[in-house]
């Protein structure tokens, strides 16, 4: 028998009306289910994309309906929309393909992903069904693992996760949050790539600077180094570059990694990146500048 998934944002009389009044015209030709968007995990490994909906494989259906998304949602239909296509599930509506600016971090990480970027393995669920999930996390990345709250910035809201009982490091907000969980990859050399438009214009190195810190953010103490582009890996540049044409963003601070194995990885891609003002340091505002005189024409 066919199956449909109808989707809503919280449960309501009118949302099981609605399901119940399609359920009876369609009775003994197809089965309709009604579930919850924060029911939602995706578990992505390059191209390798896994969805579920409670526990159940997405593609045990052969219609997703978007029956009520709402702010709380809106970029999570955008990056379930990328899932469904990759997958070749038919959805509606279409239009959250294109979500354009209001994509999230994870939204924007699926994309790269399903364009063949090297992008981190990872867990997306939300707070409250970590507990459920936990054991499968620990058991796709090993220990420790990063866990990511969606929505935070600046290195704020990421956790090391080292043994079972560092999950409750998490925060406990009434489930509101979402997590991303990844496989924690060693690593001393971590990049900010300014691309302008279709070239690697200015590079820079981050350099923790406490021994004890796991992250690279400047905010959290790491120091700047800028380096001629000359010397950047033409393959890091070039993933860069492409990061950022996928997005379709033409100002862009493309943050990769490159482990203890001596692997690339694309972190994030930064809209309106920040900048380091003080020109006799770095050679962004120059950069900018040039770019800018370059597509303003005559």
């Amino acid at each position: 028998m066919k199956k449909i998934l109808v989707l809503v944002d919280k449960m309501g009389g009118k949302k099981k009306l609605f399901t119940d009044l399609i359920a009876e015209r369609l009775v003994g030709k197809v089965s309709i289910t009604l579930a919850e968007f924060s029911d939602l995990t995706i578990d992505i490994d390059g191209k390798d994309i896994k969805v579920k909906m409670g526990g159940q494989d997405i593609r045990d259906f052969g219609l997703v309906y978007y029956r009520r998304v709402g702010d709380r949602f809106f970029s999570l239909g955008g990056t379930l929309a990328i899932c469904l296509k990759h997958l070749g599930i038919r959805f509606y509506d279409t239009a959250f393909l294109d979500v354009g600016p209001d994509e999230d971090k994870f939204t924007n990480q699926t994309r790269l992903a399903v364009a063949g970027l090297p992008v981190i393995p990872s867990f997306f669920c939300w707070y409250e069904r970590i507990k459920d999930n936990q054991k499968h996390i620990i058991e796709r990345f090993g220990l420790p693992l990063v866990a990511k709250s969606l929505g935070s910035h600046r290195g704020k809201g990421v956790f090391l996760l080292k043994n079972e009982g560092d999950f409750d490091l998490l925060n406990k907000d009434g489930g509101k949050s979402q997590f991303l969980f990844q496989k924690y990859l060693p690593n001393d050399e971590e990049y900010r790539l300014l691309v302008l438009k279709d070239r690697v214009s200015v590079a820079e190195k981050k350099i923790r600077t406490d021994p004890n810190e796991f992250r690279s953010n400047v905010a959290l103490g790491a120091r700047e180094e800028f380096i001629e582009v000359d010397k950047v890996p033409g393959t890091m540049k070039e993933v860069a570059v492409r990061a950022a044409q996928t997005l379709k963003v033409e100002t862009a601070g493309v943050d990769i990694l490159v482990d203890n194995a001596g692997s690339t990885w694309l972190l994030e891609v930064n809209r309106g990146p920040g900048l380091t003002y003080d020109t006799k340091v770095s050679p962004e505002i120059d950069e900018i500048a040039k770019f800018f005189e370059r597509e303003s024409g005559e």
